[in-house]
């Protein structure tokens, strides 16, 4: 037993002094690389501008991501609620660098195996490879940062450790899909959640996100999303409220909104600010996400319900009769199973974001999230 504790504390001694120099070097590493990465979100960027520009990119062909047939159910009436659609989650992540890679693998040591190195190898594709892809739905997380007056974002998983980005510059980041939703001027409506992160230790110019620079953020879609943004207000026409519409069973048809933006605000510390603002939420450019105990609130229109296991005993409440949009997941990095995806189809979630989605470079014996062969939307079952 003794010899045991010995090998164990020998063992643990390098991994700590490895963990230690990995932790110092981190910092600089990573602001080196998002430097980087805010430079190639610009070069690539204007690339696809000029590219879009020459008529070198053509179109998708949108029937083609569908569990059936599209252009029917459109000439039907289909509802935006009566649709399901697959989305990645954190969907600006690239690769991490070497750097936090070593300090994962310290830290797996250190802790014997209960801190997974393997978490850290998570990367998503650019927008507009996830959009070529039939991806309707991202997830941004962003941080705050104001200079001189001016007020930006930036999407990044957390300062320090997980910075990396494709979408260094939030406004560009909506350009570019703005741009994809120009060249495909019928494509089915995406939807953006935007979570902005909890920070405890800011960056040089970062601030804690509050209701002005939620506001702010409205400013910022409207500018760069234009006619493309379908806002609260474009979805609830004459109604009051959220309330008054779903009784009505009047979510918007799909037809009237192709070719258009939903953003939806993450469940956090400001929400409740936000729908203060206008409890109609008629005057606010995002739909602000809920949790399932507020679902029977006059505001709520989507809510977050994780865990596709607890869904599926609620759903027929929510979705069925209080007819509120929901966003599931269908599996989170390292942890895969197909119950929980099976799950999350049968739930009648709207929104399944997934770790695991159809890639450019994709190998389809591998596991891969789909509802049929390469489809990604269809109608809600």
């Amino acid at each position: 037993m003794i010899s045991d504790v010995l090998n164990r504390i020998i063992r643990w001694i390098p991994a700590l002094l490895s963990a230690i120099i990995a932790l110092v070097s981190v910092f600089p590493a990573s602001l080196e690389r998002l430097d980087e990465d805010a430079a190639s979100q610009v070069s690539r960027i204007a690339a696809l501008e000029q590219a879009y520009a020459n008529g070198e990119i053509a179109p998708v062909e949108e029937s083609a991501f569908f569990d059936g047939d599209l252009a029917a159910e459109l000439e039907a009436g289909i509802k935006f609620n009566e649709l399901s659609f697959l989305g990645t989650h954190n969907s600006y992540q690239t690769s991490a660098i070497e750097e936090t890679k070593k300090l994962y693998d310290s830290l797996s040591a250190l802790t014997f195996g209960i801190y997974k190195p393997d978490a850290i190898e998570f990367e998503s594709e650019t927008l507009t490879e996830q959009l070529n892809c039939g991806l309707r739905s991202f997830e941004m997380d962003i941080e705050t940062f104001e200079r001189d007056g001016e007020i930006s974002f930036t999407c990044m998983h957390s300062p320090y450790f997980e910075m990396s980005t494709s979408c260094y510059d939030f406004s560009l980041a909506l350009k570019e899909i703005s741009m994809w939703s120009d060249n495909n001027p019928n494509h089915l409506p995406l939807t953006i959640i935007i979570e902005p992160k909890k920070t405890f230790l800011p960056l040089e110019n970062m601030k804690f996100f509050n209701i002005d620079y939620a506001l702010a953020l409205d400013e910022t879609l409207k500018a760069n999303l234009g006619e493309k943004l379908f806002t609260p207000a474009d979805m609830l026409g004459d109604y009051e409220s959220f309330g008054e519409m779903r009784a009505a069973d009047d979510w918007c048809k799909v037809k009237d909104m192709l070719g258009k933006v939903v953003v939806l605000l993450h469940e956090g510390k400001v929400t409740e600010e936000y729908i203060a603002v206008d409890s109609s939420v008629k005057t606010q450019a995002m739909f602000p996400m809920l949790r399932e105990k507020d679902i029977d609130r006059d505001c709520a229109s989507f809510i977050l319900s994780n865990k596709p296991e607890e869904l599926l005993e609620i759903s027929e409440e929510v979705i069925g009769e209080k007819k509120i949009m929901v966003r599931t997941r269908a599996d989170k990095f390292g942890q895969i199973t197909d119950e929980r995806r099976e799950n999350a189809f049968a739930s009648g979630a709207n929104i399944i974001s997934t770790d695991y989605p159809v890639r450019t470079d994709s190998e389809y014996d591998d596991y891969i999230v789909t509802f049929s062969e390469k489809s990604t939307v269809r109608k809600n079952k």
